[in-house]
């Protein structure tokens, strides 16, 4: 264990001897405002990258979502909304469903069949052993 001990001392000694040399040791002759300048242009180049590859790593996230079918096993893939109104018609007279309050006619497609996904989902749950 003296080696991580002997390292530790040694970086502690050289950051030290940094802190207490004066600036003009350190800069060696070096412009400081030049410095500076490639320091800012070094930085604003980085964050410019780093910008780039957020983006590209959004554009193909997105890309992805795009791409990506539908859920799986999704029940609204295959059915017409037709369908799914009938389904949910025979639904509200079943005990394991609490749709009184359901005007069906009235409800666009997109509700439909969100609560058809949203029925069979709980069905398959049951079906599972599952809780829902």
């Amino acid at each position: 264990m003296n080696k991580p001990s002997n390292f530790n001392n040694f970086v502690d000694a050289l950051t030290q001897e940094l802190i207490n040399m004066p600036d003009e040791q350190v800069l060696e002759g070096k412009d400081v405002a030049e410095l500076q300048a490639d320091a800012q242009a070094l930085l604003k180049s980085a964050r410019a990258e780093a910008g780039r590859r957020r983006l590209a790593a959004a554009k193909s996230g997105i890309a992805a979502l795009r791409n990506k079918p539908a859920a799986t096993g999704s029940p609204v893939l295959n059915v017409s909304a037709a369908d799914a109104r009938r389904f949910i018609a025979q639904a509200q007279n079943d005990t394991r469903y609490t749709l009184a309050a359901r005007k069906l006619g009235e409800m666009s497609d997109e509700e439909v069949f969100r609560l058809y996904a949203q029925m069979k989902r709980l069905e398959d749950a049951r079906n599972k052993g599952g809780e829902a």
